[in-house]
């Protein structure tokens, strides 16, 4: 039985149990009369919905409690019909509507209904370990609707847009459903997952409010925080999301402080659990990951550097500009060591959209790379196996930093040389990565290069104590964590816990 019917006929029971209460007190008759038609009527409409829905009544004592008391408010209507003493039957036909509620709200197997709305597959982690929590469930009925992301730039002939949607759900086993054959007002689902925060970036039917109008909308962030400033605070307080999402799931405390202070509900509406995204980097820690045949003569028998790189590159955040042809001409030089370059996966349509003029750098580092005997570029949907196989991460100022982390293994931090003091210097640390070895110049990346082809790891310590202190819910079980409290959550809103 799907969770709205099961609460409709749960409320049907409370109203007839008022009318039985003021039926057993009252003298009234011409009212009486018409409530215990009322409940009659009501009885009849509760039977014929769990007819309907007989294979969700796992206690048979619910159908036999309901037949006891229609025939209980048949003879009230005759009393009163007849003008005779009706109040001691009005006492027992409470009694027992009372004992119909116990027997229902136990008796009832009831179905949830759970949509998850996933666009970009890079994304897709931060939904996995939830989606996998429900799937397995037998009281939930889980819908996967695959919808589209875009870019777009308004020129002064035109507006040019870059539109991705691309399915990777198949090859993942994972069953979905076009986006324009979904339709939120007919479905109605319980509960509905995005984890796409900006509406600049998606259609309107899935924007928040668009979707808060028919069920209970919760958030998981596809990225990891690593401090709190003014673009953070916008981000998680001053969004569309922050006011209409039922449930934000925060990966940490000081993610609630953050709404307690700045966001329209004021933390009410945050679950602290840790991100659902980080499961899937504890597993593949835990359990070996399958290395795609393609990679295995570029990587095997060398160390192995992960490289992300950032797109925005007028930011304070990618060094692509200052370093990017630095790194692919290191890895090109050395033998010894192989590179796998994952760019955020933005980066083409950006470069197509809104920087055309690097777009010619952008093709001639990826076909250096491709061309390589060392080197490889990394699109998957997943950075599961690129976490397994590399050996350390140099990165951009990016959530990556953090999750690598997760990994245990050295981790190089790009920077330009002034954003500590312009965009650090304002800021607060929730993830310490400033812990982290730092580049600020090609030499460094070449000395990083060189200490963990020799097997030196010079910060472990320090990353090993930010892990546990600024990360602590990494366990492999927040997907789950999520599921079980959200419904939890589900059916306290309902008083049924």
């Amino acid at each position: 039985m799907r969770y709205s019917l099961f609460v409709y006929i749960d409320q049907m029971i409370d109203s007839i149990k008022e009318s039985a209460v003021y039926i057993a007190e009252s003298n009234n008759i011409p009212l009486c009369t018409n409530l215990a038609l009322d409940c009659n009527e009501a009885l009849d409409v509760i039977e014929n919905k769990l007819i309907d829905n007989n294979e969700s009544v796992i206690d048979k004592n619910v159908l036999r409690q309901l037949s006891l008391c229609k025939k209980q408010i048949d003879e009230i209507y005759y009393l009163l019909q007849n003008k005779m003493d009706f109040h001691d039957s009005a006492l027992v036909f409470e009694g027992s509507v009372s004992k119909l509620k116990d027997l229902y709200r136990n008796g009832i197997q009831i179905i949830y209904h759970v949509v998850f709305f996933a666009e970009l597959g890079q994304k897709w982690d931060s939904m996995n370990s939830v989606y996998n929590a429900f799937k397995k469930r037998s009281d939930c009925d889980v819908k996967v609707v695959l919808t589209p992301i875009f870019r777009a730039i308004k020129t002064d002939e035109k507006v040019v847009k870059d539109i991705i949607y691309k399915d990777y759900l198949t090859p993942m086993g994972i069953e979905h459903i076009p986006y324009m054959q979904y339709d939120l007002s007919k479905e109605l689902p319980d509960l509905a997952f995005i984890s796409n925060p900006y509406e600049s970036v998606t259609i309107s039917k899935f924007w928040p409010e668009n979707i808060a109008k028919y069920t209970r909308l919760v958030y998981l962030q596809y990225f990891t925080d690593m401090i709190v400033n003014p673009e953070t605070i916008q981000v998680h307080c001053n969004l569309p999301v922050a006011k209409h999402a039922w449930r934000i799931i925060a990966q940490s405390e000081k993610i609630r402080e953050l709404h307690k202070q700045y966001a329209p509900n004021h933390g009410r509406n945050i679950l602290v659990t840790g991100l659902p995204k980080w499961d899937d980097i504890y597993l593949a820690n835990l359990n070996p990951v399958e290395l795609d045949p393609s990679w295995r003569k570029k990587i095997n028998g060398r160390k192995v550097f992960l490289w992300n790189s950032f797109y925005n590159i007028g930011s304070d955040k990618s060094t692509l500009l200052e370093y990017g042809k630095a790194i692919i001409n290191l890895f090109s030089e050395r033998k010894d060591v192989a590179l796998i370059w994952r760019p955020h996966p933005m980066t083409e349509t950006i470069f197509k959209i809104y920087l055309p003029q690097y777009a010619s750098l952008w093709e001639e580092l990826k076909d250096k790379v491709n061309k390589s005997d060392n080197m490889l570029l990394d699109v998957n949907p997943s950075y599961q196996m690129a976490f397994h196989y590399s050996d350390a991460l140099i990165s951009d100022w990016s959530s990556l930093l953090a999750q690598y982390m997760m990994t245990k293994k050295p981790i190089l931090w790009l920077r330009k040389e002034h954003m500590s003091e312009d965009y650090l210097s304002n800021s607060r640390f929730l993830v310490h990565v400033d812990c982290l070895e730092q580049a600020t110049s090609s030499p460094h990346i070449n000395e990083f290069v060189n200490r963990i082809a020799k097997g030196i790891d010079l910060n472990r310590d320090s990353r090993l104590k930010v892990l546990q202190e600024d990360l602590p819910n990494v366990d492999g079980e927040i997907g789950e964590r999520v599921c079980n409290l959200l419904l939890e959550e589900f059916k306290k809103d309902f008083g049924l816990i």
